[in-house]
């Protein structure tokens, strides 16, 4: 049974499926599950293959979160989220007179925490050698793929930042300019850094000749990075947080994860009865919004690395808490919850991919902002992120800038979880700050408005994001005009609000059904 998604069709498979934002890593993890591979050696090579040929949104010189829900276990969650460099902290940046991080900065540069994610996560769950999980990639990258329309389109619009670095001028633009769609593209030096992890592993990049050539990189550009800082990154292996919802549990990693933005979002939704709107309801959207500004006012005030920051997620999530945030939102009226500055939109790929054995995976990888921060190593390839960006320079905020440090971050892998510890959905939505807005649209969407997958993720989407209701085009004008009247500061945006995938399992009837974001290149796929 095989049937790939299109616009507005789930896809269906009674065996197994992969949902990603690109053609060619669906069918890389399809190919990894059809060798005998599991769901966590086909999310891998995906995420490997998504880092050469999603340039715009992942690289290794990135970071990754993950949900992995093996069959029968409880699901685990992995943090490979970077640390700031050690000698990066409050003091530093205020010496320099510097109150921000800038976007193209060195400093901007956390130590990349996807590869050493991959390799913890494979060294628990996988079955297949390491090494087997990038042979797609290196080819793609030695040998060239062609470019797709919407990574097309983001290149373009990157332009000034790729130009502005001359090893990310030499990888990134043929002739001075961007690639454009179905043109051919090699990044032959990433090829043959990814066939060094490939057969030495994760340690090459954090101790070896891929750690000396990225410091030096960023130490020609002014960084402060060290081999030490590199050799002390490491992944969070942790159980996830989580909070039931109509007899199901959400599940979400923990801090420095936003991903109790999400939890909170849908227990303000549940009590507000989310379900006696209508999907494509004035009400539904203004509840969207007034929850967004509590549940942001919330993670942005407290939330920050836990070895960093004092805070009670349990506290939190209380009813108690709940109630009282409950009370400041109103049907008839918006709520001023003042300007809390939240750092804008990063660029991220999202994919989720489910084995015959119905063990899943729900995987995030994100270069931060659209080709992160522009930097490219000088021997190696690798285009770094930029997720230092997301640090203050705030003496006392739970998300200051410190050395060995991670920020608060903004990627967000879901899963929802029966009674009965069988996953249900596994998800994710991409777009920087608005993730846990989409998945919380995503999940109403599917929990509360029975749509599937696909007419889940394709649904109009609309963020409450710094005191301004941004909304697709595609959102009716009723909408528009109504939340206008309620006090909304209402816009349509000319672009889109992220992208997304999910795959849900239907174990009554044996059936996987997968839905992919067609505001991306990818599909989903089973067989």
């Amino acid at each position: 049974m095989n049937n790939q998604s299109t616009k507005d069709k789930d896809a269906r498979s009674s065996n197994a499926m992969a949902a990603t934002s690109h053609p060619l890593a669906t069918e890389e993890a399809l190919k990894i599950l059809k060798i005998g591979g599991n769901a966590v050696d086909a999310s891998i090579a995906a995420s490997i293959v998504l880092s050469v040929v999603e340039p715009n949104a992942t690289s290794i010189g990135g970071d990754c979160f993950a949900i992995v829900k093996m069959n029968n276990k409880d699901a685990v969650a992995f943090n490979g989220s970077g640390i700031a460099p050690e000698k990066l902290n409050y003091d530093f940046f205020k010496k320099k007179n510097i109150d921000k991080i800038g976007l193209t900065s060195p400093h901007s540069v956390t130590i990349p925490g996807a590869v050493h994610a991959w390799q913890t996560i494979h060294n628990e769950f996988g079955k297949l050698d390491f090494e087997q999980l990038f042979l797609g990639a290196i080819d793609y990258a030695i040998n060239g793929h062609k470019v797709t329309k919407v990574v097309s389109s983001a290149w373009h619009n990157s332009l000034k930042k790729i130009s502005g670095n001359k090893n990310s001028r030499n990888i990134f633009l043929k002739n001075e300019k961007t690639f454009q769609e179905n043109e051919l593209m090699k990044n032959v030096a990433l090829g043959k850094t990814l066939e060094l992890i490939s057969k030495k592993g994760s340690k090459e990049f954090y101790e070896g000749t891929i750690a000396k050539d990225i410091v030096e990189s960023l130490k020609d550009l002014g960084g402060e990075h060290s081999l030490e800082d590199f050799s002390k990154q490491t992944t969070i292996r942790s159980d996830t947080i989580k909070s039931d919802y109509k007899n199901e549990f959400i599940h979400q990693c923990p801090p420095n994860g936003p991903g109790v933005t999400v939890l909170i979002m849908m227990k303000l939704l549940e009590k507000l009865n989310i379900q006696n709107y209508k999907f494509n309801s004035i009400e539904r959207f203004h509840l969207e919004a007034e929850a967004t500004k509590q549940a942001y006012k919330i993670r942005e005030e407290n939330i920050g690395d836990p070895n960093f920051a004092n805070f009670d997620l349990n506290e939190i999530l209380s009813d108690k808490n709940i109630n009282e945030i409950y009370d400041n939102i109103n049907l008839n009226s918006c709520s001023d919850i003042g300007n809390l500055n939240i750092p804008a939109h990063p660029e991220t790929i999202y994919l989720t991919v489910v084995d015959k054995d119905l063990n899943s995976v729900s995987i995030i990888n994100s270069v931060c902002y659209v080709f992160g921060s522009g930097i490219t190593t000088n021997k190696t390839g690798i285009l770094l992120h930029n997720r230092g960006t997301n640090f203050r320079v705030e003496h006392g905020h739970p998300n200051c800038i410190d050395g060995l440090k991670r920020p608060l971050h903004t990627i967000i892998p879901g899963m929802v979880i029966d009674k009965n510890n069988n996953a249900t959905l596994s998800y994710g939505v991409m777009g920087g700050q608005y993730q846990p807005v989409g998945q919380v649209h995503v999940l109403n969407n599917i929990l509360d408005y029975g749509m599937g997958p696909q007419e889940a993720l394709g649904f109009p989407r609309a963020f409450h994001f710094n005191n301004i209701y941004k909304l697709e085009e595609t959102v009716d004008n009723k909408i528009f005009n109504g939340l206008k009247k309620i006090g909304h500061n209402v816009e349509y945006i000319e672009g889109t609000h992220g992208g997304g995938q999910a795959i849900k399992i239907n174990r009554n009837e044996g059936v996987l059904i997968g839905g992919s974001d067609p505001r991306k290149d990818g599909y989903a796929k089973g067989y």
